[in-house]
């Protein structure tokens, strides 16, 4: 199935290049979602199976993959609205469909990959395929940080890449040729822990670019910002889970060796600057999406925080970056929206939204109230579990630390958001209420009511399955 998949997509993108009717293309990107959702299926039936000797699907793999389906469908549809009123050039359309199926299927490669040298490869992909999107307007900001996205991606990429090498040198060592996940698995005891550290610290320090983490975090902002906010969605959302479960990958190989506890220590100090540099850019930028793309960074962190905790924490950081999909692809959709009424990404010239476009506000306001972690959206769970992991670990300077930097993270987001929701506008700035999209709206509004529903009640199917996903876990 995993081969008829990838001949699939490729066939799908391809034809997206060269198609020039605008509804046919973007009915292939949808499509492509649904195709997504139909191998979820298959392979949730065949979860353990090994398919063409490199891909596995497993519990962890299906979670996210539910994720960029559902982002991508919605993401599609945002896509074309996004197209119609902006009169965006068809070969614009065909480059941007081309690249998304592309990245879909990069993405598809990274989650069920079952050998370490095919995720590298699959997250390579995503490096090129999100460059295609990154510079869709084609003026110089776009495109200015496009190129920086491929340099600093490359580099980053090929520091992983080093990290693969050790990890070969490694097997050598013990006797071992195979870099399946089962093999190195297996041989991981017999490893020397020197070239095991300094692979997995290659692989933390290179995958970091795509959850949006200290020390590669730079060029994931300026990406956010200057692509289509359909784009931004994705990159806060799907390509963040992909990061963390290239570097899950990794960690699952080593967890039940020596250097456990280290790896452990490593991500929690990558996870805690992060944390601070999101604050402390939170607290004075003025561009939404940037202000969002710093709160992705945020969120990644929390997430790698629990995930280093241990014990409940494994379970807090798969929810946490789940609900965190849900909600920051929604309010980057709305964003979108927000920018074609006022023409304008700077908190200052936008003002009094809810008035200006009702459901639009409260998805807004809302998202806002998400993304805080307010009760009773599903967040508010996710973060008292990530909390409760590292009150367990005993790490008290590091629960207070995180709560001191959360309140800055905060108050820097409530300080332009609220205003912008509920402030009148005094200037000479008319915003184009008319140009205000009411459907997609509502379709954000139900992604986050259904974030604030699995604040009350986690389906036993989605508590099952990540529970699946971690048991291997110490």
């Amino acid at each position: 199935m995993i081969i008829t998949f990838f001949i699939t997509s490729f066939l799908m993108a391809a034809a997206a290049f060269v198609v020039k009717n605008r509804n046919i293309n973007h009915l292939l990107v949808m499509g492509h979602s649904l195709l997504i959702l139909y191998l979820i299926i298959y392979e949730f039936r065949h979860l353990g199976e090994i398919q063409a000797l490199y891909f596995r699907a497993d519990s962890l793999s299906i979670i996210f993959l539910i994720i960029l389906a559902l982002v991508t469908f919605i993401s599609a549809l945002h896509y074309t609205s996004y197209t119609v009123r902006g009169e965006v050039p068809i070969s614009f359309v065909n480059t941007h469909n081309f690249g998304t199926i592309l990245f879909n299927t990069a993405i598809v490669g990274v989650l069920l990959s079952a050998h370490f040298g095919v995720l590298w490869a699959m997250i390579e992909l995503t490096t090129l395929a999100a460059a295609l999107l990154i510079q869709h307007d084609r003026n110089e900001t776009s495109m200015e940080a496009t190129w920086k996205y491929l340099f600093v991606c490359s580099v980053a990429i090929a520091i992983a890449f080093a990290g693969v090498l050790f990890l070969g040198i490694a097997t050598q060592e013990a006797r071992s040729f195979d870099f399946s996940f089962d093999s190195i698995k297996a041989v991981a005891s017999l490893l020397d822990p020197i070239w095991t550290k300094a692979c997995f610290l290659f692989i933390l320090t290179g995958f970091s670019v795509k959850m949006g983490l200290v020390p590669m975090f730079n060029v994931d902002i300026d990406a956010k910002d200057v692509s289509p906010s359909p784009v931004g969605a994705k990159l806060s959302s799907v390509l963040v889970n992909a990061g963390f479960v290239s570097i899950y990958r990794f960690y699952e190989a080593f967890s039940q060796t020596e250097i456990h506890q280290w790896m452990n220590h490593v991500i929690i100090i990558t996870a805690v600057i992060s944390l601070f540099f999101s604050a402390v850019y939170m607290l004075k930028v003025r561009n939404i999406k940037r202000l969002l793309a710093y709160s992705s960074m945020e969120h990644a962190a929390l997430a790698m925080l629990a995930f280093a905790s241990g014990g409940i924490g494994y379970f807090a950081a798969i929810l946490h970056l789940v609900l965190h999909s849900l909600i920051k692809s929604s309010i980057f959709f709305q964003i979108g929206q927000l920018h074609n009424v006022f023409g304008s990404k700077l908190d200052i010239d936008i003002k009094d939204y809810l008035r200006v476009n009702p459901v639009g506000g409260l998805v807004l306001l809302t998202g806002f109230l998400s993304i805080i972690a307010l009760p009773p959206s599903g967040m508010f769970i996710s973060e008292f579990m990530v909390f409760q992991s590292i009150f367990e670990s005993e790490r008290w300077w590091l629960l207070g630390l995180s709560f001191i930097l959360l309140l800055f993270i905060i108050y820097g987001m409530g300080s332009r958001l609220l205003p912008m929701i509920f402030s009148e506008d005094s200037s000479k700035h008319v915003p184009q209420s008319k140009n205000a999209r009411v459907g997609e709206s509502l379709v954000q509004l139900g992604v986050i009511v259904a974030v604030f529903y699995l604040g009350f009640y986690q389906p036993t199917f989605l508590v099952t399955i990540i529970n699946s996903a971690i048991q291997t876990l110490p």
